[in-house]
């Protein structure tokens, strides 16, 4: 049974285009060094967005702009967080082929159902989830699990 937050989650998945519509924080080292935005469709399963440094640092904020940067080693260490979701791609990583400086194109910056699910851990189960033995819906089911627990303790009680 889907309670309403979970429902209202995969919602949201949907709406946002699964994380990519609202942006990207780009985390470096426990603190957001850069924002993605404006996505843009390149080319089979690669989108592009702009780069937007938030850093402090401003020979990070330079780097961060340039191609190579995204090519590194310590470009390869950067963690993606929606800003929509708040939960981390998994899998994503940037292009090598792309040299428009300003923009990096991503593969794999999205959230799927199942990430989502994790990250956030279970739902909040249901009063019906939770009894040792669910009930029944419904009058007529309602009213044989009535009987079938009266005539099996009477049953029961005769042993």
């Amino acid at each position: 049974m889907l309670l309403v937050s979970e429902v209202q989650r995969r919602l949201r998945l949907k709406t946002t285009d699964y994380g990519r519509s609202e942006g990207w924080d780009v985390v470096l080292a426990e603190r957001v060094v850069a924002y993605l935005d404006d996505p843009r469709f390149e080319d089979m399963f690669w989108i592009s967005y702009r780069v937007t440094p938030l850093t402090d640092d401003a020979e990070l904020a330079a780097r961060l702009l340039t191609p190579a940067y995204w090519r590194s080693d310590e470009g390869r260490t950067l963690a993606f967080r929606s800003r929509a979701l708040g939960v981390f791609a998994p899998n994503a990583f940037a292009s090598l082929g792309m040299d428009e400086p300003g923009r990096v194109a991503m593969r794999a910056l999205y959230i799927t159902p199942e990430v989502l699910a994790a990250a956030l851990g279970p739902a909040t189960p249901s009063p019906d989830e939770t009894l040792a033995e669910l009930r029944p819906r419904g009058w007529i089911a309602r009213a044989l699990h009535g009987l079938r627990r009266c005539f099996g303790r009477a049953t029961s009680r005769q042993n």
